[in-house]
């Protein structure tokens, strides 16, 4: 078979954009370019390796064993000495991670500004939500999550403590009668995640804690539920590390409704034996201790 480390890369890259137009825009190549050089690599070896699975190319079984010499190449090639004489202390390489849209955006955000700035051939690239660990996720390095997963052939670590917090906007507190009590807050309609989409256990707080709320908006995204919230579309249950930084925003009850959760990162070990991913996941750590207050967001005890 003619077809080498060339073609793995590209299939690898394939399978993580889900197209054959990714993986072009990624690597520098025509859509026609990538499209004839996996037909061909599919009859040298005499058999499927990506399947449609609506709108994305996913492995076929055998692809997956394709994929797996394709990350290693990958990894391998990460290792080399890059520097002067060879023996340089150079990193590079694309980081794809799947986490909560607020750590994204606020945590990783952080860490990132520090990565490109010592490491400037490493990049992040990141597919935003709020689930439950993947079992075979193809082309994540690295998954952030909420609540302590249950995995097998991975590694686990806590990463961080955060809370969710009850807030209103003051216009939306100035337009309604005044909240007295912790229970009044049911009367209101609820921002928080689609319940039908929900699947995070730990994050299924309003079905324990408020079971007569209705549900005014549902949002997949907790930057979106902050910003409901600030348009005083009705009471969010946000994260407080966001919700803190909006000034029109007021946490209410913030001693009785407080809710402590957990995020874990969750990866391969091979994986985390990569410099980029190393260097990532240094970065991530780092930014957590520097926030760790503002992720807790502890009440202040009353005077």
């Amino acid at each position: 078979m003619s077809h080498g480390a060339d073609d793995l890369l590209l299939l690898l890259a394939v399978v993580r954009h889900g197209s054959y137009t990714g993986a072009a825009a990624d690597l520098g190549f025509s859509h026609t370019t990538v499209s004839r050089r996996m037909a061909g690599l599919e009859r040298a070896v005499g058999a499927r390796l990506l399947v449609r699975s609506g709108d994305m190319w996913e492995p076929s079984e055998l692809g997956r064993k394709f994929v797996a010499a394709g990350e290693e190449i990958e990894h391998a090639m990460d290792a080399l000495p890059l520097g002067p004489g060879g023996r340089g202390n150079s990193i590079s390489g694309v980081v794809r991670a799947l986490a909560p849209d607020g750590f994204g955006g606020v945590v990783m955000g952080a860490a990132m500004r520090h990565v490109v700035q010592e490491h400037p051939g490493v990049r992040l690239e990141m597919i935003n939500a709020a689930r439950r660990a993947q079992t075979n996720p193809v082309g994540i390095d690295l998954e952030v999550v909420v609540g302590r997963p249950e995995v097998s052939r991975k590694e686990a670590s806590h990463l961080a403590d955060y809370s969710l917090g009850v807030y209103a906007s003051r216009d939306y507190l100035a337009a309604h009668p005044p909240l007295r009590t912790p229970e009044q807050v049911q009367e209101h309609p609820l921002i928080y995640f689609v319940d039908s989409m929900q699947d995070v256990a730990e994050l299924d707080i309003p079905r324990r804690r408020f079971p007569r709320m209705r549900q005014g908006v549902g949002a997949t995204s907790s930057v979106v539920h902050v910003e409901l919230t600030r348009a005083g579309a009705g009471i969010g249950l946000l994260p407080c590390y966001l919700a803190e930084r909006v000034p029109e925003l007021v946490r209410l009850f913030p001693e009785e409704l407080w809710f402590p959760v957990e995020y874990w990162v969750v990866s391969r070990s091979d994986l985390l034996r990569r410099p980029a991913v190393q260097a990532v996941m240094a970065a991530v750590r780092a930014a957590v201790a520097e926030m760790r207050e503002e992720l807790v967001a502890a009440p202040s005890p009353r005077a």
